[in-house]
């Protein structure tokens, strides 16, 4: 299968306008290969009748080291055109030797827009519109189709997203659960749909893994395994999102957490950058001697409550974080006792 231009995407005819006025949009919900930046259209993909095969042998991005055994699909936050989130995936494979395919979450934002002070905003208010699912994205549906097609087909399948792109996985895995028990049952079937509705949740929980970096969902629907990473004080996660106290009372054992301690002033947006958070994560992985990579060994030592976080002063920080900063003033204020370094 070979890679697909943007004007050979397929594109519901309503969705035309938009993606005029908006040429990232035409990304929506495709697939992408961050090291290549090829795009793949997704239905093209599913219609492969491989579609994981696909997935693994043309779109996923493997670092250099990697094994090949493990990829996520990752899905960016909010106001990264294709180009920007294929950077920050690379960084996040290479920083973690893991591979990755882009399940592109496209941006509202122009090169050069007409009226700049409002495209800025736009995707701030589509999020906002997301997660009190009061708009929808080709993302939330090709999630669903992609972890129906796992369960269905007895695939492993991770998970992984950021910020805005957890609204969008969240709701992606609710509408998979409707839509499996809806196929196999009427509305009025209850003792059918509970036998499906527990069906579904050990199947997910045996195949569907989800890693979130600073989550800004509350309601995860139960069956897939799920980890929330996230610095001390991401305003995300704790004013949006499930904390370990909420979780506690919502009585979701099944959700766990990685949590760094603060790293950036009090009120720094920084701390929900995971360009960040994968410097700390990659440093647990080398603190409690598991390769780097190996999400299965730091799963369980999660899920056992033996993993050792990593502290700030223990990274060895890329001299290149710069590049991967939002607020380069934000530099000013940490890791004092670990300096920026090669």
């Amino acid at each position: 299968m070979s890679e697909t231009k943007a004007g050979q995407v397929d594109s519901r005819w309503w969705r035309w306008p938009l993606e005029t006025i908006f040429p990232d949009k035409k990304f929506d919900g495709q697939l992408q290969n961050p090291e290549t930046e090829q795009i793949f259209d997704f239905n093209t993909v599913i219609a492969s009748g491989n579609p994981f095969g696909v997935i693994t042998s043309q779109i996923v991005y493997y670092p250099e080291n990697d094994n090949r055994e493990l990829y996520a699909v990752f899905i960016s936050g909010l106001g990264q055109r294709e180009s920007e989130s294929s950077k920050r995936s690379r960084r996040y494979a290479s920083t973690l030797v893991t591979g990755i395919a882009n399940l592109n979450n496209a941006s509202y934002r122009k090169i050069h827009p007409i009226i700049r002070f409002i495209n800025k905003y736009l995707d701030w208010i589509n999020a906002g519109l997301d997660r009190l699912n009061l708009s929808g994205s080709p993302v939330i549906g090709n999630t669903a189709i992609l972890t129906n097609y796992a369960i269905t087909s007895n695939t492993i399948l991770n998970f992984s997203s950021d910020s805005h792109g957890t609204i969008l996985l969240a709701r992606g895995l609710r509408v998979a659960k409707r839509k499996y028990i809806d196929a196999r049952a009427g509305i009025f079937d209850f003792k059918r749909r509970r036998i499906l509705k527990e069906k579904w949740e050990k199947r997910a929980n045996q195949l569907i893994n989800v890693f979130a970096f600073g989550n800004g969902y509350l309601n995860w629907v139960k069956g897939p395994s799920y980890i929330m990473v996230y610095i001390e004080g991401d305003t995300v996660p704790n004013k949006f999102g499930i904390t370990p106290q909420r979780a506690i009372k919502r009585k979701r054992e099944d959700i766990k957490f990685l949590i760094f301690d603060q790293i950036f002033p009090d009120g720094s947006f920084e701390a929900h950058n995971m360009m960040y958070t994968t410097q700390l994560l990659r440093q647990t992985f080398i603190k409690n001697n598991i390769q780097i990579g190996d999400f299965p060994a730091l799963y369980n030592k999660i899920y056992q409550n033996t993993l050792q976080v990593a502290k700030v002063d223990e990274v060895p920080w890329p001299s290149d974080m710069n590049d991967y900063t939002w607020y380069p003033e934000s530099l000013n204020f940490i890791l004092p006792s670990a300096p920026l370094n090669n």
